[in-house]
């Protein structure tokens, strides 16, 4: 269940409810859906209420043929291992190989030989090489487009993988959910909800939506920090009977994070239902959570390391360095030599200082690397 607390005989509502309910979230001034709906037109409002009463038609209507009116779908979601993410700091990263997840294709020689060296290319992060590669190559099969504008997303070229797509698109190219998934992340970096809108609703219509489509489409809402959106994505996943993991939501925690207003208490709710599904968060879901703490008091921002304590998480460089961060709330501004450190942090509580202090310490004890930022903290900690 989502909730713990609800009326006899009924399930809990969606998340996305629970959380506009949460009064801590409301203390906060939660921003996520009033800015994502700031540059919504009427016309595109609408569509988007009809989308999500569809869904929710969907739902009620399963469990109506069930034979189970009163119990909905966001009711069940099943205890299942995490499936934890590796090398990403913030939980964004491509989570699946595109080749498992496309379909077969019927390939020339030639266009196999393209798509691996597009691969390679933009593994190696180098675009020039994949560009012209994909510049001779004027066929239509959907693995080297696909290939091409996951270079461009790895080479951070996200306009040139906007572009592979909006072709795509506009020359009926078989869009599948390799390309589905690629285009959600890369429109979410240029902050095009209208064409993050669009190929969403092009996945729900041709029953591309899955495990990985649904990450694709958190990360794109957690990219403009859209909590709400990426927490009813979650709701849907649930409906629809999709396993959630540790990866959906430690990118809806990132959402939180990078609001223009961080919610750490809409974070912590999201741990919370991530702990009672026994999914175990792990270091790039505290690199998050502790991101959401930037205008949180001491005591709570010391709650994020008791909470890692508990769940056992080791701290690493970017914990380390995004906690004193969150501590010293006006360091970003502040150039980064220890003479010039000095007078910021003396702005600061001496419980504030002494924090700093134990939580590098902490990390040297635990032989976790520091990076320059942090060393020069610590250096001005002792003038």
């Amino acid at each position: 269940m989502w909730a713990t607390a609800t009326p006899p005989g009924c399930s809990p509502p969606p998340l996305v409810f629970q959380l506009q309910a949460h009064p801590g979230i409301a203390q906060e001034d939660w921003q996520g859906l009033a800015r994502a709906q700031a540059n919504i037109s009427p016309e595109k409002a609408t569509k988007r209420l009809l989308v999500v009463f569809s869904i929710f038609a969907m739902a009620l209507l399963a469990e109506v043929c069930c034979g189970n009116w009163c119990s909905c779908a966001f009711a069940r979601w099943p205890s299942q291992k995490p499936l934890i993410l590796k090398g990403q700091q913030f939980g964004c990263g491509f989570r699946t190989r595109a080749s498992e997840l496309r379909k077969d294709h019927a390939l020339t020689a030639r266009e196999k030989r393209i798509t691996v060296e597009l691969t390679d290319a933009g593994k190696r992060g180098d675009w020039s090489s994949a560009e012209r590669l994909y510049k001779g190559y004027t066929g239509g099969a959907n693995p080297v487009h696909n290939a091409a504008m996951m270079a461009a997303y790895r080479c951070a070229q996200y306009t040139q993988g906007a572009t592979i797509y909006l072709m795509m698109n506009s020359s009926n190219i078989t869009r599948d959910e390799v390309t589905c998934t690629i285009a959600l992340k890369t429109f979410g970096k240029l902050h095009r909800q209208d064409v993050i809108d669009e190929i969403w609703a092009y996945a729900l219509d041709a029953k591309l939506v899955n495990n990985v489509v649904s990450a694709a489409r958190i990360d794109a809402a957690a990219e403009q920090g859209d909590i709400e959106g990426a927490v009813r994505v979650l709701d849907l996943m649930n409906a629809s009977g999709l396993d959630i993991d540790s990866g959906h939501l430690t990118s809806a925690i990132n959402a939180c994070r990078i609001s223009e207003k961080p919610s750490y208490s809409a974070a912590l709710f999201l741990l919370d239902k991530m702990v009672e599904r026994n999914i175990a968060p792990n270091i790039v879901t505290y690199n998050n959570l502790a991101g959401t703490f930037r205008r949180a008091p001491l005591n709570k921002i010391q709650h994020v390391r008791v909470l890692m304590a508990e769940q056992r998480v080791q701290p690493n460089r970017v914990f380390v360095e995004i906690y004193l961060t969150s501590l010293f709330q006006k360091l970003p501004n502040a150039r980064w030599d220890d003479m010039a450190l000095v007078p910021v942090l003396k702005q600061f509580s001496k419980d504030h200082l002494v924090e700093a202090a134990d939580i590098i310490r902490e990390a040297r004890a635990k032989h976790v690397p520091l990076s320059m930022m942090v060393r020069s903290i610590e250096r001005a900690l002792q003038q």
